[in-house]
């Protein structure tokens, strides 16, 4: 039998049936020493804004992870949701980075977008190996984002759709370069939620009287010296807070924001030689807090993790001899976590508040990184690139971290490209649920839970006809130091005071095979991606010890977009896009039967029986989403439509199984049905 589970943003969105102008940037550094335009497509690829910017999504935002999810190598986490894994990696080894500084709470809209605005960003880059040697703290990818530099003139946007409200400013402040980019997003789900939920039986659903605080800003402040050098600085904040009833009888909360300081000077040493300093502060916190009745007792607990980080980097990019580029830096991290620190709730409103900690779990932890590469030849024809680093943690010790790339051109059209990459992270993410909310608790390393080690090969071939690529290559990694949340499901309630005993430690092991062909260019293009995939994860502790497959081994992974420029006139521009997916069902693990046990206190008691870990391969997950938008360029105030719709075959797709007793029968239970968007933008 499958049902909806009306999570939280389901339940907001209640207006659908339940049934069913980026500015040339001024450049600090001579050409000599920028680095290059990579569109390298077994290792890096370029994102740019019209990849992404028509494709449907739940919400109707832009999102670059909904397009990183249909390339190759990359498995989905639950429908709509922003998680993803990338080659057999685990959800928290994935990086995500603006202007280089770490962004932990990598969703919104309960977890169904990412929480920064595409409009402040001038480029995106997704990197899974080769990586360059300036990254590191991860273990399976980087989506690494770029924000906008100095506007030469004013223009501001606004936009709307039913999910976020948001506007935006670009404004140069004086002539002698100094600019401000400023963007604010607030929900309007709240209002909407207010305005129909009377529509509905409270019985009907899961979730009741909603309230939310959902946004997002921005500024940033940036100043071209008349000596060449630029120095900007910036803030990003963003929040997700939600506070619901539940029919059980509990009022429950869910919040997770962000905030970031970022200060950078660039400057140009020499005619081929260019420096760049870096410093930034960034606040990552999560919680959920339950005020409930039990026995006749208040059980109102608030269960809060954070993390405080101030880091100092320089790095120095130099032009060598010929077509040889170096760069080598330093890079030094200072962390405070504290996963897991229990309150008692005292009152709940929007933003339920909490007494003094019951406990901490607070610890400092520092990371300090000496880094280089060389880098020799042109990306059009032979190039390779060499990297290493060198950490000294103060729970961990000494590390070193290196990764490679090669490309070699056979023919004009044809080339092999390999990657090496032996990477550490020295944080781990306890997955809690995959939705792709930022829940999930971070905690650092430690003597027990060492560093997190990742080694992994590639190799494949690509061939370019004109407007046609076609790619495919092999990979192979392996995984130490792995944690696995054995009691993942009570992550954030009260049994949580012995977090730390229920973390195992163990290895993983993935290969798979990739294979992309792209069409660019012209009125149509279009790109099938897919992926073959086997992924693995042993710990001692667990399953007896035997080999169980990762929740999301999706075997096999089939994306296929269609990209189609329907008008293209003066005063006017449609465009559609499509979307299909096939994925191979994710993991559960599911009871084989059921035993007794005959305690003399609470007499006989029935227990679950297991055969094994993620013993139960989920029915394949089917998707299809088609899109439009219309650009009206006459006037001044340009303007546009997108209109979307996400899941068109209303395809009830697999998240969990469910077990009722009263039918002896097993529930397959679904998040999102059929989901249409609109979002309207104009430019002053």
């Amino acid at each position: 039998m499958k049902q909806h589970l009306f999570i939280i943003l389901a339940f907001f969105c209640f207006v659908y049936p339940v049934n069913g102008q980026v500015k040339e940037l001024n450049d600090t550094l001579p050409a000599s020493v920028k680095e290059s335009s990579r569109r390298l497509l077994g290792s890096e690829r370029m994102i740019v804004k019209k990849d992404f910017s028509i494709m449907a999504s739940p919400t109707g935002e832009a999102d670059f992870v909904k397009f990183v999810q249909t390339l190759p190598g990359v498995a989905s986490g639950s429908d709509g949701s922003s998680g993803y894994y990338v080659r057999g990696g685990n959800m928290g080894s994935n990086l995500q980075t603006l202007d280089g500084v770490p962004i932990y709470g990598t969703s919104h809209l309960a977890g169904l977008a990412s929480p920064y605005p595409s409009e402040i960003i001038s480029s995106a880059e997704f990197l899974v190996g080769g990586f360059t040697s300036e990254e590191g703290n991860l273990g399976a990818s980087h989506i690494r984002l770029h924000s906008l530099e100095s506007p030469e003139e004013f223009s501001a946007k606004a936009e709307a759709s039913n999910f976020l409200l948001g506007g935006y400013v670009f404004a140069p402040l004086k002539k002698d370069g100094m600019s401000v980019i400023a963007s604010l997003r607030v929900s309007p789900m709240q209002f909407e939620y207010a305005a129909v939920k009377d529509l509905f039986d409270d019985e009907a659903v899961a979730i009741r009287n909603a309230k939310a605080a959902i946004g997002d800003a921005y500024v940033k402040l940036n100043w071209l010296m008349p000596s060449g050098s630029n120095l900007s600085a910036s803030v990003f904040g963003s929040l997700d807070n939600y506070v619901f009833d539940l029919n059980s009888g509990s009022k429950d909360n869910m919040q997770w924001s962000n905030l970031i300081g970022i200060v950078k000077y660039d400057k140009a040493l020499t005619k081929n030689r260019g420096l760049s300093v870096t410093g930034s502060y960034d606040h990552y916190s999560n919680g959920q807090g339950m005020f409930k009745q039990m026995n006749l007792t208040s059980n109102n607990l608030m269960i809060l993790s954070a993390i405080d980080e101030f880091s100092l980097q320089s790095l120095i990019r130099q032009q060598l001899k010929g077509s040889a580029q170096a760069q080598y830096g330093i890079k030094g991290r200072l962390a405070r976590f504290n996963p897991g620190s229990a309150r008692v709730l005292e009152s709940t409103g929007v933003f339920f508040k909490s007494s003094s900690p019951l406990s901490r779990n607070a610890s400092l932890n520092s990371t300090f990184t000496a880094h280089g590469q060389l880098e020799l030849g042109k990306m059009s024809k032979h190039f390779a690139r060499a990297a290493a680093r060198l950490n000294y943690n103060t729970a961990a010790g000494f590390n070193p971290e290196a990764s490679g790339l090669l490309r070699f051109h056979l023919f004009k059209w044809l080339g092999i490209e390999g990657t090496a990459d032996c990477l550490v992270q020295y944080y781990h993410t306890l997955e809690g649920t995959p939705l792709g909310w930022s829940l999930d608790m971070v905690v650092p390393p430690s003597k027990r839970l060492k560093p997190e080690i990742t080694k992994q090969l590639y190799g494949g071939i690509f061939a370019d006809f004109g407007k046609h690529h076609i790619s495919g290559g092999w990979y192979k990694k392996a995984m130490d130091n792995l944690t696995y949340y054995s009691d993942a499901t009570k992550l954030f309630d009260s049994s949580l005071a012995g977090w730390s005993e229920n973390i195992e430690i163990g290895t993983g092991a993935s290969y798979g095979y990739e294979c992309l062909y792209e069409k660019t260019g012209g009125r149509i293009g279009w790109r099938i991606a897919y992926t073959w995939s086997k992924t693995d994860r042993t710990f001692p502790n667990l399953n007896k010890g035997e080999t169980f497959p990762a929740k999301f081994d999706r075997r096999h992974i089939l994306n296929a977009s269609l990209n189609v420029l329907l008008v293209s006139k003066r005063k006017m521009n449609v465009s559609a896009a499509g979307l299909f997916t096939y994925q191979s069902g994710h993991w559960e693990t599911v009871t084989a039967g059921s035993w007794w046990d005959d305690n003399f206190i609470t007499g006989w008691v029935e227990h679950d029986f297991y055969t094994s870990l993620n013993n139960y391969e989920m029915p394949p997950y089917i998707r299809c989403d088609l899109s439009i938008a219309f650009e009206f360029k006459q006037g001044r105030h340009p303007q546009t439509l997108n209109v979307g719709v996400f899941n068109v075959l209303n395809r009830h797709n697999p998240f969990s199984l469910s077990y009722d007793p009263d039918t002896d029968s097993w529930k397959q239970i679904s998040l999102l049905p059929v989901m249409p968007s609109l979002k309207y933008s104009i430019q002053f």
